[in-house]
């Protein structure tokens, strides 16, 4: 039997997207599919937008596709923004859209003890070239693709680039960032980090000029050797500041 080589996305891709789609778009401002949509358009993005929705119709402007599989472009990211019980589902329609990451906002797995199902979406997105950032996040901002994928509030485009574990306080730096008149070059939740780690991203955040600092919140590590190896190739070009929790 010959074995199949899956090849893994550039991180280029989770920070620079040219297309993205919102699954579980809504046109109820209370919810996150709305909040997530609305920020994109707010933020400037210049790439793609899909919000998906059965409903169909019209969000924000934006054309809403009834399913996935209407889409008729490749997707570099999807955004996960519907209950836990139908995310499996909605990403098995994801790789015919040659689809590179799944930030997943959805809450309700390892951190409630659903491990299983976690497990389920990594292994599948793995077989078929996807990383996932998260599950359990508030999402990702990139000033580098003018893109604000997050349900939190407006980010200043600037120099300082932000990791944190927790969404809460990720939420809560943004508006801090907001009233200091910090602005941010990246601000990225990695929730329960089923895929995407801190050392993956930190590999993008080296060698991006836009980012001139570092500030990395973490609750836990899952490879320290990892994250050491790759520390040491970023403080050479850049300062890292970390908070731990329990420890700083």
């Amino acid at each position: 039997m010959t074995s199949i080589t899956v090849v893994k996305p550039s991180i280029r891709h989770l920070f620079e997207p040219q297309t993205v789609a919102i699954v579980g778009a809504s046109s109820n401002e209370a919810k996150i599919g709305y909040q997530v949509l609305d920020n994109i358009v707010k933020s400037g993005y210049k790439g793609k937008i899909f919000p998906v929705n059965p409903r169909g119709g019209t969000i924000l402007g934006q054309r809403v596709y009834k399913t996935i599989e209407d889409i008729d472009s490749d997707i570099d990211i999807a955004t996960i923004c519907i209950p836990a019980k139908y995310v499996y589902e909605a990403i098995k329609l994801l790789p015919a859209k040659k689809c590179k990451f799944l930030s997943i906002i959805t809450s309700g797995f390892s951190e409630v003890g659903n491990i299983d199902e976690e497990l389920e979406l990594v292994e599948y997105a793995s077989d078929h070239g996807m990383r996932i950032l998260g599950p359990n996040i508030f999402g990702i901002y990139s000033a580098n693709a003018s893109i604000n994928a997050t349900f939190g509030p407006a980010v200043k485009p600037g120099a300082l680039a932000v990791v944190t574990q927790s969404g809460a306080l990720g939420i809560a730096m943004l508006g801090k960032a907001e009233s200091e008149g910090i602005g941010l070059s990246a601000i990225v939740s990695v929730g329960n980090k089923s895929d995407l780690d801190e050392a993956d991203l930190l590999e993008y955040l080296r060698d991006d000029d836009t980012t001139k600092v570092i500030l990395l919140y973490i609750e836990g590590l899952k490879d320290g050797g990892k994250f050491l190896r790759t520390l040491r190739t970023v403080t050479t070009k850049k300062p890292v500041i970390i908070i731990k929790s329990g420890r700083s």
